[in-house]
């Protein structure tokens, strides 16, 4: 087929489907997954400035990071069966101007308890936006095209560490309030967009009733297989180590160490450029040793990097010698989180849809109570800080030795 013909093929594929260009369906996805991103990561560098404006510790005010993980992971249950049932569109426009009125709320928000109860409901419709937004471009391609558009989509995740908290910085010229009033911009265009350009991509005879009897047969289904039991335990405590990581930079970096704002930033930059590192090695391990010898490698890594920030913290005060140590984690953790997730799905191809809403609840609201112990215990303190790193990933090597047991390293796939 020549290049002529494989477009009007592609033309007519988008027509049948109502699927928008791919230029413009990559640009669509890149803002959803940016609305998410944003959602925590320009509001770091404020932290501070909402403390004292609400009158509580810094170490609270972590709180509006780690209730807004919790959000999202309760949101994931909740978008992905409606949106197999009743279509893409609707529950995509709900969950745009939910996360829009959310943001708006904040910025009139008068205590920091309805502050904390605004950002819960602001990360569960922000799931929906991810959620329902890669159903969206499920629907409109299909294999190489499809993994090409989300791949695309998934460097503004990878990328917005590197310059979310300068735009934070930048917004805090006009008050602890304005990065909220950013994140209700972006859901102001992300509505107009999906209004004006968007159709529903899937139609009536593909859409399924989710039945509460259909919804726990599938969960019995899951908790029978123990590895992926175990390796959704593993996603949770390491995106619980990250979850820290989020919720405490702004405590250690600018309180304890004291750097500025624009200092701070750039750090931060630095965690981001070091997970998209990790990601493109990961890519290149996996295709040579395949993720059954890369995934315990990187747990491995992790335990190495948390051990080596315990010792570090308890010998020197010097922030470029902590930092090395976060920036090997952030290495493991991109090793880990693409990897872990493909061990726990891959046994479940029957119930894949389900099983993956179930996998992406449990590991973040498990992410949540370990990010938020974490953050509250050590608040901004590097020894105990590291100490709770380090007591996470040795979990993980104790879920890894269970899994062992199973005997998971000697099953093969036909991709390993």
């Amino acid at each position: 087929m020549g290049d002529s013909e494989k477009a009007v093929a592609s033309r007519l594929a988008r027509l049948e489907t109502g699927a928008l260009p791919t230029w413009e369906l990559t640009a669509l996805l890149g803002l959803l997954m940016a609305m998410s991103a944003f959602a925590i990561d320009i509001l770091l560098p404020g932290l501070q400035e909402l403390a004292h404006a609400f009158q509580v510790s810094e170490t609270r005010a972590q709180l509006v990071v780690n209730v807004y993980f919790l959000g999202f992971a309760v949101g994931q249950l909740l978008f992905g069966p409606l949106s197999d049932q009743i279509g893409r569109r609707r529950p995509l426009l709900l969950a745009t101007v939910g996360y829009g009125i959310a943001a708006l709320s904040m910025l009139v928000a008068p205590s920091f308890s309805l502050l904390l109860a605004l950002r819960f409901v602001q990360g569960s419709f922000a799931s929906g936006l991810r959620a329902t937004g890669t159903a969206l471009l499920r629907d409109s391609f299909r294999g190489e095209a499809m993994a090409r558009v989300f791949s695309f989509a998934m460097m503004v995740l990878l990328a917005a560490p590197l310059f979310a908290p300068s735009i934070g910085v930048l917004l805090l010229r006009w008050g602890w309030r304005a990065p909220f009033a950013f994140m209700s911009g972006l859901a102001v265009v992300a509505l107009v967009w999906l209004l004006t350009r968007v159709p529903e991509t899937l139609p009536l005879e593909r859409r399924t009733v989710q039945s509460p009897h259909h919804l726990w047969e599938a969960a019995r289904a899951f908790w029978v297989v123990k590895p992926s039991l175990a390796f959704l335990l593993v996603l949770g405590v390491s995106y619980g180590v990250l979850q820290a990581y989020l919720a405490s930079a702004a405590q250690l970096v600018k309180g304890h160490f004291g750097f500025s704002n624009e200092a701070f930033a750039l750090a931060f930059a630095g965690g981001g450029l070091a997970q998209v590192v990790g990601t493109i090695i990961n890519g290149i391990l996996i295709t040579r040793l395949g993720f059954r010898r890369v995934l315990p490698a990187a747990l491995l890594l992790l335990a190495l990097a948390t051990t080596y920030l315990v010792v570090v913290s308890s010998l020197s005060e010097r922030f470029t010698v902590f930092w090395m140590g976060v920036l090997l984690m952030f290495v493991a953790i991109a090793l880990i989180f693409p990897n872990a997730n493909s061990a726990a799905l891959e046994p479940l191809g029957r119930i894949a849809g389900f099983a993956s809403s179930l996998v992406g609840f449990g590991s973040t609201a498990l992410a949540s109570i370990i990010g938020t112990t974490i953050g509250q215990g050590s608040a901004g303190d590097p020894l105990r800080f590291a100490l709770g790193l380090w007591i996470a990933s040795l979990i993980n090597l104790a879920v890894l030795a269970w899994v062992w047991r199973l005997g998971w390293m000697r099953r093969r796939t036909v991709s390993d």
